[in-house]
């Protein structure tokens, strides 16, 4: 067998075996004990947003106009706290009583 035939066979070996490990390396780097919490929104985080809408005194609140009914709101994780779709809460977690002045009624 001819150096180049044994070269190639060793690179197509080596380029299988990386190819079938490819899946496998997600579960090496990623441990469910690594994963962080996500920070919950504070009052005043932005677009004035605040955790129970109720408490709003701004002029384009209305009652009942709360997370849990907006278009953005992607859903409730965990005691009453959910993901907002919105760029400016991406990084937080909000309260689903919340509310901000970019509500959108879900349609």
């Amino acid at each position: 067998m001819s150096k180049v035939n044994e070269s190639r066979r060793v690179f197509l070996r080596t380029a299988a075996l990386g190819v079938a490990a490819i899946p496998l390396a997600r579960f090496a780097t990623h441990s469910p004990q690594a994963k962080a919490e996500t920070p919950k929104a504070e009052d005043g985080h932005a677009l004035d947003y605040v955790n129970d809408g109720a408490d709003s005194d701004h002029e384009k609140y209305k009652e009942g106009s709360q997370c849990d009914g907006c278009a953005f709101w992607a859903g409730e994780e965990s005691d009453g706290w959910g993901k907002c779709r919105h760029p400016e809460f991406s990084d937080v977690l909000v309260n689903a009583k919340g509310w901000c002045n970019t509500w959108v009624p879900k349609g």
